[in-house]
């Protein structure tokens, strides 16, 4: 029996119906949009990284989130044996080969221009997002440890008193 749970993040589910997923779509579009105005270029040229506009990188960052979701675990799962003997940093090569992909789903909206952007930018990305996404992950771990979702306080709202038994005092009764 679990006293409580709490999710931090780092899965893969792919769950476009729920707010988190489109949270982590915003997140993802405000990093690339940083990454590509800081580092891009204004037009595709042959050394940064170029997105034609906002829009394409909601549609840059969907299209990642769904790789991420459906692609990202078959390769993570051929690639065992690489993850394990790189201690995990195998798994920034397979995010730059997911970004090389979106790339190219992309057509001329994206143009990442070589494995080696791919694998910065994913990084930068990554970093990026995350450090973007942590007040929603403080939020989250500070309601799933307050009051309100504790299901043996008095004070929960949804506390339900059937899954409480009586208590009895035996200590001072007699045996028979």
């Amino acid at each position: 029996m679990s006293v409580f749970k709490i999710d931090i993040g780092g899965n893969n589910k792919f769950e476009p119906w729920s707010k988190d997923f489109w949270i982590k779509i915003l997140v993802m579009t405000i990093a690339i949009c940083i990454v590509c105005w800081i580092w891009g270029a204004d037009t595709p040229s042959q050394t940064k990284p170029y997105i034609d506009g906002p829009i394409y990188a909601i549609v840059l960052a969907i299209i990642i989130s769904i790789l991420n979701g459906f692609l990202k675990p078959l390769l993570s799962l051929l690639s065992i044996p690489l993850i394990i003997s790189t201690f995990g940093l195998f798994i920034l090569v397979i995010n730059a080969i997911i970004v090389m992909i979106a790339a190219w789903f992309m057509g001329s909206h994206f143009d990442i221009n070589g494995f080696g952007n791919a694998f910065i930018f994913s990084i930068i990305v990554s970093v990026l997002s995350f450090l973007l996404d942590i007040p929603r992950r403080v939020k989250k771990v500070s309601d799933l440890l307050s009051s309100k979702h504790d299901p043996y306080r008095e004070n929960n709202p949804e506390r339900n008193e059937a899954t409480f038994t009586e208590y009895e005092d035996v200590t001072d009764q007699e045996e028979n």
